[in-house]
């Protein structure tokens, strides 16, 4: 038997240990290349660790691990070599492409990626074998690296590329119309004599009906060319739109000529800044209404806009777009909620009645007396002698003189309570048949002062006109009410028909808040501050008392604002005075007699709230600025010349001009001699045909004989100009600098002084101050200063600056190129939403520059928002009198908005 125990414990013990050993050992071979391919694996090299795994399964193939970690790898490596083909492909490398994925199909044949690559690959390698046999060259390496879905979708991209916008007219004779009068012509004389002189084609509609008056007088002062058709277009009833750059189409203004001629322009707008459908919808509905659009679209999983229109409603409609897809202003709102309560009690009772007198005193009546008791019952004492007991509802007492023994019958009814002493034995009674409780002597003192502080402060981020919502604590359940089942039964739960509903038990805050473009917010605040104070049975069920502090409110504040939202304070004294009365009022004796109890509590609330801005409304100035849009009828947009336009005359100081374009006194000088015929500039447009300007009252060279005085060749009879009506376009500005009679400033040097070209000195362009540092509102003044300048002539500045935090509100011209009295050209254009500006000041033709050092311009900045930010001067290049440059350079300031 006892062996028989033992073969049996060593069974069990085999069993037990048998599940935790592996049913075969692994090789330590195998251990060895598991661990090289684990750390080949940890360096994501695929190939080598594939190998280690295979080595190791070949030499247990049956092992788990091993397969598990080389099947999980085969697939690594295999994808490794596609990826490595893809990059090598996209390079135009196709045969190093194609070696790859054929390794990745070698390690790996259940690739389907590898299978596709290959074929797609010999597809582009016989692609381009058959272009070569074709063309005689390869294709450039990102051609031959486009797979032929790819080459399709460029081709496609091409095509879209190629779309061209909306024609815009762009004569070969970009200058303003200058004091060009024209009387008593018809409609298409007045086209016809404007497009000439600009060197534009004009197409007619051949259905196209002059307007019932036949004569019509026009001046055009300093006008664009767009101004000039406009006009004409207006006072003849005409519809004219761009055909090409140079070319442009005349009809009808009538509502059917516009709808068969109108030019149609689609665009799409992704919006960046909507957060919802609702939002998308609502820019729709007022794109469609304002800009009178029909085919608007809304592709809501693109945040985007589809628009079909006129090219001047699409427009209209991008602008409001823009205007309208702007990020929405967010604040954040600190609410402090602080709660200190303090509560003092004290009980001092040291007396020996100090609740009062409450003496009892009983009734305990000696042997020997006949005690009265209920009817029904007598009880008898006897001192000697025997007792006789009566019957029921009798009372009896009997007394012998003798005997030594007395015996006490009693006989029992319906009551055992005590009623008296019979009258013929009170006189029996004395003080030994009462007793009295006398009061216990009593000691107590006691002092608790308890003081508790409390201080919530949540702080909830949220965005303008968007509810938001902080929940923190607990949800208690409440019972709402209950069902009677159809069927009564004994012993149901109750709770299985009570209905429950869960109350937000803690600090709950939902606030609806507004940013106003002012620093302001305006709050829809609803604050509810609870706890669980207690619970109470109802019917069988514990609900719990909830105690709540609770605001509903709305106010409004300025950024950073402390404000008192609700405030409590609460104090509550009570003294209790207990004992004899009289006793409990005597001095020094009262404690012994008189118990006195003291509580005194105090709590304080207060609700604090501050909002803080961190996005405001980003409300430009061109958002605010008015348009021109048409008519009634018809949209139509007017624009101002593009920055880089040549614009020359009187009318340079007002135009808009880029940092680049050549002014007349960037150009090299032409002045002659006096006495000598003028030399014009070299041509900066291309050579075209010019029409001279005619003296009032001679004939135009070569006009043949008898034409009227001032008659302009090529043009209708009746059109007048005087001396300078046009320009030609093919040259440079007229020089408005002194007489020809006497030498300029820049006439080329006599004998006795040798023409050296003045090297370009030690000029630089610096801002006034270089740092600053200011707040949200105030103003910036910053001047743009030349130091050590020589013969400064021209000094065009392109100013960049960070709109949301500053915003330019004037260009003031310095006094530094009119030190010598000469009144320089002056003209500055500020873009508020790109924050450039650009601005060109030049010293009048012919005049020679000034020396020194001054200031060119003054910046009127104003600041707007928080932050750091740069104000940078892009490409200044400060030019001489020749057209040299003698300084140049990108400065640049810092300002810190607090």
């Amino acid at each position: 038997m006892f062996n028989f125990n033992r073969i049996t414990a060593v069974i069990a013990t085999a069993l037990l240990l048998a599940p935790t050993l592996p049913l075969e050992a692994r090789t330590k071979k195998g251990d060895k290349f598991l661990g090289e391919g684990r750390v080949h694996e940890e360096k994501r090299e695929w190939d080598a660790a594939l190998d280690a795994y295979e080595k190791a399964l070949s030499e247990d193939p049956g092992e788990i691990v091993y397969q598990m970690a080389a099947e999980k790898t085969r697939f690594q490596a295999a994808q490794n070599h596609v990826n490595q083909g893809i990059k090598l492909r996209s390079k135009g490398q196709l045969g190093e492409a194609m070696l790859e994925f054929q390794k990745a199909y070698t390690i790996n044949p259940g690739s389907s990626v590898a299978v596709q690559e290959i074929g797609r690959t010999q597809e582009m390698i016989v692609r381009e074998r058959k272009r070569v046999a074709e063309t005689g060259q390869e294709a450039p390496p990102e051609q031959r690296g486009l797979t032929p879905a790819e080459e399709v979708k460029k081709q496609t991209q091409d095509k879209i590329d190629r779309i061209l916008p909306a024609p815009e007219l762009r004569p070969l004779n970009p200058e303003p119309l200058k004091n060009l009068t024209i009387h008593n012509q018809t409609s298409k004389v007045l086209f016809e004599t404007v497009a000439k002189v600009a060197n534009i084609t004009v197409l007619w509609d051949p259905e196209y009906q002059p307007p019932s008056r036949n004569s019509f007088n026009v001046d055009f002062e300093n006008t664009t060319l767009e101004q000039a058709l406009d006009n004409i277009a207006v006072i003849t009833k005409s519809f004219w739109k761009p055909m090409s750059p140079n070319t442009i189409f005349i009809t009808n203004d009538n509502p059917n000529k516009r709808r068969d001629y109108a030019e149609m322009v689609a665009q799409t707008f992704y919006l960046a800044n909507v957060a919802s459908a609702q939002e998308i919808q609502e820019i729709v509905n007022a794109v469609r209404s304002i800009a009178e659009v029909q085919r608007v679209v809304a592709f809501t999983s693109q945040n985007a806009i589809i628009v079909r229109g006129e090219a001047d409603q699409v427009a209209l409609a991008a602008k409001m777009i823009h205007d309208l897809d702007k990020p929405r202003a967010e604040v954040v709102v600190d609410i402090l909620v602080m709660e200190a309560s303090s509560i003092f009690k004290r009980q001092v009772t040291a007396a020996i009645a100090s609740t009062g007198l409450n003496v009892p005193i009983s009734f305990t009546p000696r042997s020997g007396l006949s005690v009265v008791t209920n009817p029904g019952t007598s009880t008898t004492t006897g001192t000697t002698g025997t007792s006789t007991t009566g019957t029921a509802g009798e009372n009896t007492t009997g007394t012998t003189g003798t005997g030594t023994t007395g015996t006490t019958g009693t006989t029992t009814g319906s009551s055992t309570a005590t009623y008296g002493v019979p009258l013929s034995n009170l006189h029996y009674l004395n003080g030994s048949d009462f007793a009295v409780a006398l009061p216990s002597a009593l000691l107590q003192a006691t002092l608790s002062d308890t003081k508790t502080k409390v201080l919530q402060a949540p702080q909830l981020r949220m965005v303008d006109n968007v509810k938001a919502e902080l929940k923190i604590g607990e949800r208690q359940p409440t019972a709402t009410g209950s069902f009677q089942p159809g069927i009564g039964g004994v012993g149901i739960n109750p709770l299985v028909n009570t209905q429950f509903n869960f109350i937000d038990v803690g600090v709950n805050v939902t606030i609806l808040a507004h940013v106003h473009d002012n620093a302001d917010v305006s709050m829809h605040i609803d604050l509810d501050i609870s706890t669980v104070s207690g619970h109470v049975n109802l019917g069988g069920i514990d609900q719990p008392i909830i105690g709540q502090r609770k605001i509903s409110h709305d106010v409004r504040m300025h950024e950073g604002e402390i404000n008192l939202l609700g405030g409590l304070t609460n104090l509550q004294e009570s003294k209790q005075v207990t004992g004899i009365p009289g006793l409990s009022s005597i001095p020094l004796l009262r404690r012994l007699f008189s118990g006195e109890s003291v509580d005194k509590e105090r709590g304080e609330l207060m609700i604090v709230i501050v909002p803080h801005i961190v996005r405001s409304p980003d409300v430009t100035a061109g958002n605010l600025r008015g348009i021109a849009v048409g008519n009634q009828q018809t949209i139509k947009l007017s624009y101002s010349p593009k920055p880089g336009d040549v614009v020359t005359g009187p009318a340079a100081a007002a135009a808009v001009l880029g940092p680049n374009v050549p002014t007349a006194s960037a150009l090299p000088p032409a002045m002659p001699a006096a006495g000598n015929p003028p030399v014009t500039a070299p041509a900066i447009n291309p050579p075209q045909q010019t029409v001279p300007a005619m003296v009032p009252g001679s004939p135009a060279p070569g006009m043949p004989p008898g034409m009227p005085p001032g008659t302009v060749p090529g043009m209708p009879p009746g059109m007048t100009t005087p001396a300078t009506a046009m320009s030609p376009p093919a040259t440079a500005p007229p020089v408005t600098g002194p007489p020809m009679t006497a030498p300029p400033a820049t006439a080329p040097p006599t004998t006795d002084q040798p023409a050296t070209t003045p090297p370009a000195g030690n000029a630089r362009v610096l801002f006034s101050p270089a740092q600053m540092e200011t707040r949200v509102g105030a103003p910036i003044n910053v001047a743009v200063v030349l130091d050590n300048g020589t013969d400064v002539a021209s000094a065009p500045l392109t100013v960049r600056f960070d709109p949301k935090v500053l915003k330019l509100n004037s260009v003031l011209r310095g006094d530094f190129l009119a030190s010598d009295g000469q009144q320089p050209v002056f003209s500055n254009n500020v873009l508020p939403d790109s924050g450039i500006a650009t601005i060109q000041l030049n010293r009048q033709p012919g005049t020679p520059g000034v020396n020194g050092g001054g200031v060119l311009v003054t910046l009127q900045f104003q600041a707007i928002g928080r932050g750091s930010t740069v104000v940078n001067l892009q490409g200044v290049t400060v030019r001489n009198s020749q057209g040299l440059p003698i300084a140049t350079g990108a400065p640049q300031m810092q300002i810190n908005v607090q």
